[in-house]
């Protein structure tokens, strides 16, 4: 959130804002853990984006996650706490080596990072099921931005050659900013268009199958449905209800004028004409 010419994290508690970090660099991405204790985010302030963690309570300094010279920003928490989903970059002498990449950060124990996909293509925006089993992302593969799901093998448990090369295309005409409704039944995300998406998923043993997707309702999202690397502006809460962060209409609402109204000549019709005007009742 911007406030004061300053891009940084806020918290919502209620009517009341606060500012929850105050760096002067850009600090973004805030993802909560699952029991409300910590939040972990994006920042600058060593000259490239990294994660840092901070105690939701605003107490201590924030903490810097496994240093990296990768662009890093996390996207989902495991609902048992033991995992940090995010996606990174990795930057060579010569630039960017590959496109984003999906990464998993142990968050209990001993800290360490591994590899969930990497590919030619970009996966980003990585969200874990609710029971942990599935991660959906978003990827470029083919040539456009789809919402995709494959199964999350735990590391170090090793896993099968299937579950390894397993996946299943959600979307089927674009889409962006995938989130699971909490019974993991169904997956949101938006289209191109910026309305809201719905698919049904089934899950029978090791295999998962997305049903039709279905337009739910526009949303004035801002960003719309393009991926314009502003994170995801919507959730969904566990009762099911769904927060947007949507633009303010600044245009001016339409007004209707009858011309040439007479109501003593009730034998003569009146014209009507639509027409916007520059501001609402300017007549």
């Amino acid at each position: 959130m911007t406030g004061g010419g300053l891009i940084g994290v806020w918290l919502l508690d209620g009517a009341r804002m606060s500012r929850f970090t105050f760096d002067a660099a850009v600090d973004r991405f805030p993802v909560w853990s699952p029991d409300g204790t910590r939040i972990v985010f994006s920042s600058n302030r060593t000259g490239q984006y990294d994660l840092y963690q901070k105690l939701a309570s605003g107490a201590g300094v924030e903490e810097r996650l496994l240093p990296s010279d990768d662009l890093r920003a996390a996207s989902s928490w495991s609902a048992d706490g033991r995992f940090l989903l995010y996606y990174g970059r990795n930057y060579g002498p010569s630039g960017p080596q590959t496109g984003a990449d999906l990464s998993v950060m142990s968050m209990v124990g001993d800290r360490t990072s591994s590899v969930f996909m990497k590919t030619a293509s970009s996966e980003v925006f990585g969200v874990f099921s609710p029971d942990g089993r599935w991660v959906a992302y978003q990827s470029d593969e083919s040539l456009r931005n789809e919402i995709y799901v494959r199964p999350f093998v735990r590391p170090g448990a090793g896993g099968t050659a299937e579950e390894a090369e397993s996946r299943w295309q959600v979307s089927t005409a674009g889409g962006t900013y995938s989130a699971w409704r909490p019974d993991g039944k169904e997956l949101y995300y938006l289209n191109p268009a910026g309305a809201m998406m719905a698919a049904p998923i089934t899950v029978t043993g090791a295999a998962l199958e997305p049903g039709e997707p279905v337009v739910l309702f526009p949303t004035r999202i801002v960003g719309g449905g393009r991926n314009e690397q502003q994170g995801r502006q919507y959730d969904v809460a566990r009762d099911g209800h769904s927060l947007i962060n949507a633009e303010i209409d600044t245009a001016a609402a339409p007004i209707t004028l009858l011309m040439n109204w007479n109501p003593e000549a009730k034998q003569q019709a009146p014209v009507v004409s639509s027409n916007r005007l520059a501001a609402p009742g300017a007549y």
